[in-house]
């Protein structure tokens, strides 16, 4: 693997997750990034893309409530 520097910009949206993904996997074919740093790169990006699911489905539940008129219990 060539000994440079890879640069990531913290994804902050699902597109750039899988922008991210995508260039990881051109990165891995031309020997610029470890098979090994893909995979986490992977496994945390599955991770985050619950996590931006998750804020999707508060923030439209929240308008939903708003229109309402109600709030939802928290457990």
């Amino acid at each position: 693997y060539v000994d440079t520097e890879v640069t990531i910009t913290p994804p902050s949206s699902p597109e750039d997750v899988k922008n991210l993904l995508a260039q990881a996997v051109v990165d891995v074919r031309a020997r610029k990034l470890d098979p090994r740093i893909a995979s986490t790169l992977t496994y945390m990006s599955s991770a985050l893309l619950k996590a931006f699911e998750s804020t999707d489905t508060e923030k439209r539940l929240a308008k939903l409530e708003g229109a309402l008129g109600t709030k939802a219990e928290k457990s």
